[in-house]
């Protein structure tokens, strides 16, 4: 009773902090009226765009706070009979609540997304992390800070779904319930703003110097990055990774470290390859590589899905003609297979898993068992079929992504900055 006590002071203090207006504060003191400027919002976006970009950092940064202090303190300080996460999330979300109906405003109060952010940094880093990248994608790409805000939410979701599935733990499941409400509270806030997204009638973002140069950065940091690793996967670390673990096993005098098992000294079965030793090499590499592919292929769906967004917002704004949609066409395809290939993934694993256990119990047999034998044959044809069709659709994506990367350095190569808004008169 007493932790139930201190959790709802927590709650009520919490929903107190997260309901300071500080865009409301910031304006009074320029002698400015926010509520009836701009869209009317005490948030950040708006106060940065009647007071400017700098009051709008710091009031961001202020809203931000609001959320993180309660949901550390709660993760710190308050502990539930479900886990320490749970008293975070309460206290964040008391501290959101706050900001979206103050009650210092009659109710009436932002948006939530820099109060959420500040929460989801302290109990989603990750998610959030890939939200964020997503809100800068959206907002450099193509200028609508609602559209941003609303995507990110959608990229934080998902995320913690993901997590919540490869985790399977109650408080990944917890934290994604969360993220899942959070979201739904910043769509019904945002209505308005789809309603002029869906109209066409909705602000973008002045065009500027500095949005430029994050929409710069982010597309050459995006493709960039997944042609490095690309390159360094699949031209370095998969060949070099086998070829070592070859020379250390397929030799007279193995480190004493890696001794060479019994059933890989006797005859070697039809079909298995000779010397059994590459068998041991193989298996070697692959407990070592098989873990890097879902990190691998994640990798890549980022940067793709980031290239695309600010591709297809920048050809809207400052068309390239049949060069820019080929442009965006080839990283398409290099996306679409590279999700196809993180998609085929468990099944690589699984013929991979497969083929080792039937090949060690042929190894292992004291008798010799021509079904045992065949099945362990198929299995080793198996994997060999799906580890191909692994190398083609990961050989696909890569020369998708590679010639929308050449095309681009064709486009870049006429004009002064490599992605430039069309001036005006």
């Amino acid at each position: 009773m007493e932790q139930i006590g201190y959790l709802s002071i927590g709650l009520i203090i919490s929903y107190l902090i997260g309901a300071i207006p500080f865009g409301l504060f910031f304006a009074k003191a320029k002698g400015i009226d926010i509520l009836n400027l701009g869209s009317g919002n005490i948030g950040a976006t708006n106060v940065g765009r009647v007071l400017g970009k700098k009051f709008g950092l710091a009031v961001f940064i202020l809203d931000a706070l609001k959320g993180a202090l309660p949901a550390k303190a709660g993760i710190l300080y308050l502990e539930t009979p479900y886990g320490s996460e749970i008293s975070g999330i309460l206290l964040g979300a008391s501290a959101i609540l706050g900001h979206l109906f103050p009650v210092y405003l009659k109710f009436k109060g932002g948006k939530g997304i820099a109060t959420s952010a500040g929460v989801m940094a302290i109990l989603v880093p990750i998610p959030l992390a890939l939200a964020l990248l997503t809100w800068s994608a959206i907002v450099s790409g193509w200028g609508f800070v609602s559209l941003g805000s609303l995507a990110s939410t959608i990229a934080l979701c998902s995320t913690q779904g993901f997590i919540v599935l490869k985790s399977g733990t109650s408080g990944s499941f917890h934290l994604f319930i969360f993220t899942m409400i959070a979201s739904g509270l910043v769509w019904v806030k945002h209505i308005p703003n789809i309603q002029r997204l869906w109209s066409g009638t909705e602000n973008k973002v002045k065009d500027s110097i500095l949005w430029r140069s994050i929409e710069n950065i982010l597309l050459q940091l995006s493709l960039g990055i997944w042609l490095g690793t690309v390159v360094f996967f699949t031209g370095v670390i998969g060949p070099g990774v086998f070829t070592w673990f070859e020379k250390l096993c397929v030799t007279e005098n193995p480190p004493y470290w890696l001794p060479t098992p019994e059933a890989f000294k006797t005859n070697t079965p039809v079909g298995i390859p000779n010397p059994l030793l590459k068998e041991q090499a193989s298996r070697l590499a692959g407990v070592v590589v098989s873990p890097a592919f879902p990190i691998y292929f994640s990798i890549q769906v980022i940067c793709g899905i980031t290239s695309i967004i600010i591709l297809s917002g920048n050809l809207r704004k400052n068309p390239a003609g049949l060069l820019g949609k080929t442009i965006l066409i080839c990283v398409g395809i290099g996306l679409c297979f590279a999700i196809a290939g993180w998609a085929w993934e468990p099944t690589v694993e699984k013929d991979r898993i497969e083929r080792a256990n039937l090949t060690d119990q042929v190894l292992l047999q004291k008798d010799y068992n021509k079904d045992l034998t065949q099945k362990a044959l198929e299995a080793r044809k198996n994997f060999a079929r799906s580890h191909l069709i692994s190398l083609g659709l990961n050989m696909t994506s890569a020369l998708g992504m590679l010639l929308g990367i050449i095309l681009f350095g064709i486009v870049c190569a006429g004009r002064d900055q490599p992605l430039q808004a069309p001036k005006t008169s």
